[in-house]
């Protein structure tokens, strides 16, 4: 196999193959189709998911006091994940966060599962559920624009379409009435053509 186009059931980042205990989720990211693992799913969107609990931040308008942010990436993380035990979130403690990725370049958030049981833990099974709706949102924003851009394009399509049909229309008439005007001058000519001449009749006298 070329080294140079990976296989299609493999992660287009790290390489990682699908298997019935890893899945490979189709995604649409930076305008392009790809195929992540779902370890470099949640990796390449670190802003759309809680990375302590794994929710996924519906509500992009959440409250400063209720979310922590990563100092070194878009990472944003619920305060009250980061410190459960605290009653009033809006009273935790101001203290620099870093999400477990940043903490750890080797961090995986997805863990296979148990070789001889084939458990998933329920961390890795709701790593499992964010990645996949990340790439389900990802995709039907995807589809969502094309339709858009398809409609967009059969407007103009057909803004195209009545516009030479115009010139079209206007080219005929212009050639209709420059026909008009030379039938009108050669029906002139043919008038004078054959307009009778004034002829003079003389009378011949017989001797």
């Amino acid at each position: 196999m070329n080294p140079r186009h990976p296989s299609p059931s493999n992660c287009d980042i790290c390489g990682a193959a699908q298997t019935l205990s890893l899945t490979i989720h189709n995604i649409r990211h930076r305008a392009h189709n790809c195929r992540y693992c779902t370890n470099c799913v949640l990796k390449q969107h670190p802003g759309l998911f809680c990375p302590l609990c794994f929710e996924l931040h519906d509500d992009p308008l959440l409250p400063p006091h209720h979310r922590l942010m990563c100092v070194r990436c878009p990472s944003v993380a619920h305060r009250s994940c980061a410190f459960p035990s605290a009653t009033n979130t809006s009273a935790a403690p101001a203290l620099a966060f870093f999400c477990p990725t940043c903490l750890d370049a080797n961090f995986n958030y997805f863990n296979l599962p148990d070789r001889k049981t084939g458990a998933v833990d329920v961390q890795s099974a709701k790593v499992l559920v964010a990645a996949a709706r990340i790439a389900a949102l990802s995709m039907s924003k995807a589809a969502a624009a094309a339709r858009f851009d398809a409609e967009r394009r059969a407007r103009e399509a057909a803004v195209a379409r009545k516009r030479a049909r115009e010139a079209l229309e206007h080219l005929a008439e212009i050639l209709a009435r420059e026909q008009a005007e030379q039938n009108e001058r050669n029906g002139v000519v043919s008038a004078a053509a054959v307009e009778p001449r004034n002829c003079v009749v003389r009378p011949i006298h017989c001797h």
